[in-house]
């Protein structure tokens, strides 16, 4: 398969519409996702929190259905958009170009953001007495939490997807054969089946890698092969449906049997966690429930990542009519990547001060509470720090607001400096 030669045209305007609304669903459902974390009825193995609140039915329900499509809808895009970033710019000159986009914020958050998580996290601890304060001075965190604490926290995906991005274009400088048209069918077909396959055998062996938490400075191969698999959907995606035209035209049948599968994934995950400790491990892997929960959950996630995805690109001649709406979601856009990688220290200190300063709430309202404080604190931070500064630039996460009408080839970069003259 030619990498460089197969894509679709795209279309002249509008092209960023859809993916803007993805990247701004997205971004808000992972800090809500990360907001119902201390009102779980289930909680996710190996999950340390900040404190551990009351637990709430529908915080549970609605974290364990993010959980499933977030990080799928975020690794589509990416795989998507590294295709398009090939096409500009292959070999070195594609890796530095990652490099810049990915390593550069990824440095930023582990010297200056990941110190003050652990600190955060740990100041919950000896709040909530499961350590001293003279354990703050020497980093040691007793077990078990110290056992889960160390790793890179939500700034895994930066690894991964530079990691993805990295073998991407080192097989694609290597695979340069012309998909014959004749083939292309079957070729379209054969990849949708392989991305699909990957991802429910992974998480038939490793169900840990959606309903557990695996945290590590290192990619931990399951979550790596599993994560990969919705990254090289995204690329599959690019190749045979730039124009998202597939996607669009089974939009709605997409999301309808999308949420059917989530909900019928998070009762049968949920069921899975609660049941785990009386299950016999011996049997466990020839049960019907682990087949049946990873072919639901990696179908759901697919579903809703490509109905949403389709959805959001019928809307884009409504939304590109209305300037202020289009500029909006464009702000909110060039927003995410930096709502990404400041939130989680904020929510953790956000839930020890609802904790212990608003007791009398109910866990619904501390998680919209959460939710509200974050956002706000993120959004006024990059309007403020971030949007238009030098740090900004450098950090790679200030791309200004790219409208709609952003020409389909131009690099990102260029398009927000051309936005913001």
């Amino acid at each position: 398969m030619n990498l460089a030669k197969s894509v679709d045209p795209l279309p002249a305007s509008n092209r960023h519409i859809g993916f803007d609304c993805v990247r701004v669903a997205a971004a808000i459902m992972v800090v809500y996702l990360h907001a119902c974390v201390p009102y779980l009825v289930h909680p996710m193995p190996g999950l340390v929190w900040t404190v551990v609140d009351q637990p709430s039915v529908v915080c549970d329900l609605l974290f364990w259905a993010i959980e499933i499509v977030v990080m799928p809808m975020f690794l589509v895009v990416s795989g998507f958009f590294t295709y398009q970033a090939y096409q500009r710019s292959n070999g070195l000159a594609f890796i530095r170009s990652r490099s810049r986009r990915l390593l550069r914020p990824l440095a930023f958050a582990l010297v200056i953001l990941l110190p003050i998580d652990l600190y955060v996290w740990m100041l919950g601890l000896i709040a909530s007495g499961h350590m001293t304060m003279a354990k703050l001075k020497s980093l040691k965190v007793p077990p078990p939490f110290g056992d889960h604490l160390w790793g890179t926290s939500h700034l895994w995906f930066l690894v991964y997807v530079f990691s993805y991005a990295t073998v991407f274009a080192i097989v694609a400088m290597w695979v340069r054969r012309p998909i014959a048209m004749k083939w292309r069918m079957v070729a379209r077909r054969a990849s949708i089946t392989a991305v699909a396959g990957i991802g429910v055998s992974v998480l038939f062996l490793r169900p840990e890698v959606v309903f557990g938490f695996q945290h590590s400075f290192f990619p931990v191969p399951s979550k790596w092969i599993y994560s990969g698999s919705f990254f090289a959907g995204g690329v599959v995606l690019a190749v045979f449906d730039a124009n998202l035209r597939t996607i669009d035209r089974f939009a709605f049948r997409h999301v309808s049997l999308g949420a059917c599968l989530i909900v019928a994934s998070v009762m049968l995950g949920r069921w899975t966690i609660a049941s785990s400790a009386d299950r016999d491990a011996s049997t466990a892997g020839t049960s019907f429930v682990p087949i049946a929960l990873a072919t639901m959950t990696t179908g759901a996630a697919w579903l809703v990542t490509l109905g949403f995805l389709g959805v959001a690109n019928r809307l884009r001649e409504l939304i590109s009519a209305r300037p202020s709406l289009d500029r909006s979601i464009g702000y909110l856009a060039a927003a995410s990547f930096w709502i990404y990688l400041v939130h989680h220290p904020v929510i953790g200190l956000v839930h020890i001060d609802l904790a212990f300063w608003a007791p009398q709430l109910g866990p619904m309202t501390k998680s919209l509470v959460a939710l509200g404080a974050t956002l706000t604190w993120s959004l006024a931070s990059y309007h403020w720090l971030i949007r238009g500064t030098a740090m900004g630039r450098w950090i790679g996460v200030d791309s200004s607001v790219v409208p709609s009408t952003a020409m389909p080839n131009e690099p990102i970069e260029e398009q927000g400096r051309r936005a913001a003259a």
